[in-house]
């Protein structure tokens, strides 16, 4: 992408190495993050600073594995707040690499958790920095964990995104919900941001169904 590689050329060509360096992996990982919506179009308050990445924990042990040259330290299980993942970090030329592997998110709200290579791969967005491509977070999913951690910044931009175009958006984010727990209040609330009054009621029937 020619403007993400003229405003940000520095992380642009930590990203086309990382890709280079990722390109024989058999499962799927996803760029996420700032970088990865910056490059979807959502309008960011800062710019970038560092670089996010998602994979299922098996996909997450081959990266560290492609990876581990650049390690600056051992994956490791992670369960503070809300969130459960196995987080290892890498230095990319100046810039830190955050691997998270196995994502779940758990509030009073919701219990969601990434299904990477099945569910969020399929849906994702590829996008070219020079000669290498990167296949990005899909945006139903920045918008559900935005939302879920209550950063009203994120999800707000994300949110009025997805409405310019929520017949290329809603199939996954439907996915989601379906494969995932989630309270009437969340599900109420995405459907205001969104600007779909009928988002519940796949929900609800499917609610109803799991009784």
């Amino acid at each position: 992408m020619k403007g993400f590689n003229e405003k940000f050329p520095d992380i642009s060509r930590a990203l086309q190495s990382l890709a280079q360096r990722c390109e024989g992996a058999k499962e799927a990982w996803l760029l996420g993050g700032s970088c990865g919506l910056w490059l979807q179009g959502v309008p960011l308050d800062t710019s970038p600073r560092d670089i996010d990445i998602y994979a299922d924990m098996t996909g997450a042990e081959e990266l560290h594995g492609l990876l581990a040259e650049s390690a600056l330290d051992e994956p490791r299980l992670d369960q503070s707040g809300l969130y459960v993942s196995q987080l290892s970090h890498y230095r990319l030329n100046e810039w830190t690499l955050e691997l998270v592997g196995g994502f779940q998110v758990k509030t009073e709200g919701a219990v969601y958790r990434t299904e990477v290579d099945e569910v969020l791969a399929p849906g994702a967005p590829m996008v070219r920095l020079g000669e290498s491509e990167l296949r990005l977070m899909p945006l139903s999913h920045e918008f559900v964990f935005n939302l879920l951690r209550g950063r009203p910044d994120r999800y707000l931009n994300i949110a009025s995104v997805m409405r310019r175009n929520a017949e290329g958006h809603l199939p996954l984010l439907y996915q989601l919900l379906r494969r995932n727990r989630w309270s009437a209040e969340v599900v109420a609330r995405m459907a205001e941001l969104l600007n779909q009054p009928l988002l519940s009621g796949p929900w609800g029937e499917l609610e109803n169904a799991r009784r």
